[in-house]
């Protein structure tokens, strides 16, 4: 993955007339305010395939990414006894396996994946313990590769168009690979998400100005801003972004973006509403969901249409427009945390990753959630 005053809804847009539904919101007027939920009634859930229960070790997977040939890896970290260790696990057949690491990625926890092929996988790794540096690690197939990156660059999420073109961003910044080294790129929004297209277009969304949510471009040369639309009521003096969460690039001129704003409803409460975002290839349009909505994730299906994710609710939407809902598994005393989701190629399986967290003990467990 809120306000009050006029909708960001554009009527004449493929946004507002296929994936309204997706918040649960009929087209208003300006100055005219339609009640709205994200939620809808789940029609089937998503078991928890796999997780690692331990009652003295926490465990959790923040990122998940795939290659053509429909190898998936999934990466994350986990914590024992005071010491945070990663985590990388690949899916081969129906089994995720755990991945022998190089004695370089030990002091690090990965954010986040990104991979073309078997022999083209990057993960953004954060410093866990004691040393003077993030880390981009990457895998050609034969050996692991470890980039270092300045304390004041955290990444967050990364991208690949290939061998010779990957992004990094942290919250602040961008930096590019072009097969031979690492250059800041300047980016000019405080990113939280980025896609590749190729190597000579990829887009990354996050926050600008007085929290409002942005989205940059980059042509193969440099990245530059996109106007994002003007969205009435956001609350400048709220300590939580308004921000898009969450990119994912179907082509040049059909991308998404999910993420949430906070406004001030008609008391002057502040509040979140979830916002759902497309570009046609000329403008983003957007709509809105109701007040304490939000979502996070956004994904191909692999048939033209997209998932989104808000906590454990999953909702698809076809290439045809057409909405429908979903959950994700949460055993009893547990609470799921999806962080990431994706298509398996090749299949129209979809997987989720994250972690539930244990009610009694607090520990989390990684987990994975397959669609039916």
């Amino acid at each position: 993955m809120k306000r009050s005053r006029r909708l960001a809804v554009f009527a004449g847009s493929a946004l507002a007339l296929g994936a309204v539904a997706a918040v649960g919101i009929t087209a208003a007027r300006p100055g005219e305010h339609r009640a709205a939920s994200v939620a809808g009634a789940a029609a089937t859930t998503w078991p928890l395939v796999q997780s690692s229960p331990n009652t003295d070790t926490g465990t959790s997977l923040s990122g998940l990414t795939a290659a053509p040939d429909g190898t998936m890896w999934a990466a994350g970290g986990r914590q024992a006894s005071g010491v945070y260790k990663p985590i990388l696990q690949r899916l081969t057949g129906d089994t995720w396996s755990n991945v022998t690491l190089p004695a370089a990625a030990a002091p690090y926890r990965f954010n986040a994946a990104a991979a073309t092929s078997t022999s083209n996988l990057w993960l953004a790794a954060q410093l866990n313990t004691s040393g003077d540096s993030h880390a981009v690690l990457r895998w050609n197939g034969t050996a692991w590769s470890t980039f270092k990156v300045p304390l004041s660059f955290q990444p967050s999420d990364i991208a690949t168009a290939g061998s010779g073109s990957t992004w990094v961003v942290s919250s602040t910044a961008a930096k590019h690979w072009n097969g031979t080294a690492w250059a800041d790129t300047p980016i000019g929004i405080k990113p939280r998400a980025i896609t590749a297209v190729s190597p000579t277009s990829a887009w990354a969304v996050g926050w600008a100005g007085e929290g409002l949510p942005a989205a940059a471009h980059w042509n193969g040369t440099a990245w530059s801003t996109v106007p994002f639309p003007k969205i009435d009521g956001v609350d400048a003096k709220s300590e939580i972004a308004s921000t898009l969460s969450d990119v994912y690039a179907a082509s040049e001129n059909d991308v998404w973006a999910v993420g949430s704003v906070r406004v001030l409803d008609e008391s002057g409460k502040r509040v979140s509403r979830s916002v759902l975002a497309h570009w046609n290839g000329t403008a983003w349009s957007n709509v809105l969901g109701a007040p304490g909505t939000y979502l996070t994730n956004v994904a191909s299906d692999g048939a033209g249409g997209i998932w989104v994710s808000a906590g454990t609710a999953m909702r698809h939407r076809t290439a045809a427009g057409v909405w429908s809902d979903e959950t994700l598994a949460q055993p009893t005393g547990t609470k799921a945390v999806p962080a990431e989701l994706a298509l398996r190629p090749g299949t129209t399986t979809m997987w989720a990753v994250g972690w539930t967290s244990n009610s009694a003990t607090g520990w989390a467990d990684l987990a994975h959630w397959r669609s039916n």
